[in-house]
């Protein structure tokens, strides 16, 4: 048996969402180990397995696969895939790396390492998310950023992201707890250098 071919027979299953079609390419006691953003984890058995793509994947509508590598990699197979799914009415893109072993056409071990979903645009260029540039300059929560952080996240839709560009080191652990109280999502927090921290927030619903 081709040990390719089953690896990629085993994404398309994952891609279309086909609970039968993973269990199917699965060993009854594969074990699954994988780590992704909120941590690492483990079940054992296909029906969990399954049970943990479509967890993941489950309430993407679509799910379009943008790129797929298989490969052996001695004995072990090597399978690298890229989906663009749109979720809660936005459009993200989530990039896996899982090594296979694959035992008499079945896969009997799984070992995972996972993106996260980020955010991308619309693929049709409309609907996406808006971004909205502020400036802090040396401002910080002492002196007015987070009263400014509030009223600039309240003057923008819902959905659109606030990008706060900062250069006191304290906004690192003092606005994003805020924003996550105001009920909005912080989707990246980056330090490109020469003191600068950027802090990416999407606003909520609340």
């Amino acid at each position: 048996m081709n040990t390719t071919k089953t690896a990629k027979r085993f994404v398309e299953a994952v891609a279309s969402r086909d609970h039968d079609g993973i269990v199917g390419a699965l060993s009854p006691e594969v074990r699954f180990r994988y780590l992704i953003p909120p941590g690492p984890g483990q079940v054992i058995g296909a029906t969990s397995a399954a049970a943990t793509y479509l967890d993941w994947f489950g309430d993407a509508d679509p799910l379009e696969v943008q790129e797929l590598m298989v490969r052996e990699v001695s004995d072990r197979v090597s399978a690298r895939y890229r989906f663009r799914v749109r979720r809660d009415k936005r459009w993200e893109v989530i990039e896996q790396q899982t090594f296979l072993d694959v035992d008499a056409g079945l896969i009997a071990a799984i070992d995972l390492v996972c993106s996260g979903f980020r955010p991308t645009e619309d693929p049709d260029g409309v609907g996406h998310a808006q971004r909205h540039e502020f400036d802090a300059g040396a401002m910080g929560c002492s002196d007015g950023l987070a009263s400014e952080f509030r009223r600039r996240i309240g003057a923008i839709p819902v959905g659109d992201l606030l990008v706060v560009t900062a250069r006191d080191p304290a906004a690192k652990e003092d606005l994003p707890p805020l924003a996550r109280m105001m009920g909005h999502e912080v989707r990246s927090i980056e330090a490109p250098g020469d003191g600068l921290l950027v802090i990416t927030v999407e606003k909520g619903q609340r």
